[in-house]
């Protein structure tokens, strides 16, 4: 009899903790699940865009990447492209989410530039949801002298995407806004 006592006190004690581990790992699961739903996704898309050939007209823009309505939570962008001596670019790369962009502030990657042909920059991408203006669901590259750009046959610029997260509020417009509004954001931009 008094094995059978300590054979059940035993099951009991098994049982009771079995239950209470399932039900840490049910909240857990729940608080994690929760938790997910406003935190970011990782992902890893890259876009490679060979401009070698191409020109890019006086006052204005390509438009390289969009993620709408998804933000940049973490990113990068390298960009192959002509410069001066002094290694800075006429050309502008635009980040944020349209038609609210900005020049991005790259660093010149010395060991791989040439001063007074082509210089390589680089700078990570990361949203600032809760800032003004910083949420980054748009790329371009921005031509803002009155002269067009050829550009020579290493020209390019790379963009990789790590993660990115819902809620990009859009400023984006429809029909015939639309070109006002990026025509508006191509020449506010052309004097930096």
């Amino acid at each position: 009899m008094k094995n059978y006592k300590v054979q059940s006190i035993t099951l009991a004690a098994i049982l009771f903790a079995a239950v209470g581990s399932t039900s840490i790992l049910i909240s857990s699961t729940a608080q994690y699940s929760n938790a997910q739903e406003h935190t970011s996704t990782v992902v890893r898309d890259s876009a490679v865009v060979l401009l070698g050939g191409r020109t890019l007209p006086a006052n204005n823009f390509i438009h390289l990447y969009d993620t709408t309505p998804y933000m940049i939570m973490s990113g990068h962008i390298a960009a192959k492209l002509p410069c001066n001596e002094q290694s800075e670019s006429p050309l502008k790369v635009l980040i944020g989410s349209a038609p609210n962009l900005a020049p991005a502030e790259f660093e010149t990657v010395k060991e791989l530039s040439n001063p007074g042909e082509m210089c390589l920059y680089h700078v990570d991408v990361v949203s600032h949801p809760d800032t003004a203006n910083g949420t980054i669901t748009d790329i371009a590259l921005q031509n803002p002298t009155g002269e067009n750009i050829e550009f020579p046959s290493t020209a390019t610029v790379v963009i990789g995407v790590n993660e990115i997260a819902s809620g990009a509020e859009t400023g984006h417009v429809e029909g015939s806004e639309a070109s006002n509004s990026t025509e508006s954001m191509t020449m506010s931009n052309s004097t930096g």
